[in-house]
């Protein structure tokens, strides 16, 4: 008998406000606790929908409350043993903030910031994981999918 495959199942952001983007800093457990800069993401946890997992991550990360606009991407990243499913979302802030005061329950963010798109791929190489550029690309390319096609049931 094969073993289950157990995959991750992951949300992100993207949040923009007047040409700029929110990235979370953090150090990284499973690179050395190096800097590392990336959009607000984080897992879905048992028994709550992809929606409600981004809106929560949202809030924890940034410390504000987060309306979700489109999806932008789905992507499958496959390293190691592991297999993470992502899920991409625009969003915007329900109440715009020059700082942000994550509620960050793991204790893991440094400073949540606002950079341009330059800045953005300026920092590449301090990228969390490649996904973080994949899902800019989706979004500056235009790619959108309204939050429709998400179909959550409930029992």
């Amino acid at each position: 008998m094969s073993q289950r495959f157990k995959p991750f199942a992951t949300v992100a952001l993207i949040v923009e406000h007047n040409g700029k983007y929110l990235i979370v800093e953090e150090y990284n457990e499973d690179q050395d606790n190096r800097l590392v800069f990336g959009n607000p993401c984080g897992h879905i946890d048992a028994r709550e929908t992809i929606l409600e997992a981004a809106i929560r991550e949202g809030h924890e990360e940034t410390g504000c409350d987060v309306e979700l606009l489109s999806l932008v991407s789905i992507d499958d990243y496959v390293k190691d043993n592991e297999t993470i499913y992502r899920f991409c979302f625009e969003a915007k802030l329900k109440d715009y903030q020059e700082k942000m005061s994550p509620d960050d329950p793991d204790q893991e963010i440094l400073a949540v910031k606002w950079y341009t798109k330059e800045e953005i791929y300026n920092c590449k190489d301090k990228w969390r994981t490649r996904l973080v550029g994949k899902n800019f690309d989706a979004y500056f390319k235009g790619q959108r999918c309204p939050l429709s096609i998400i179909n959550s049931i409930h029992p």
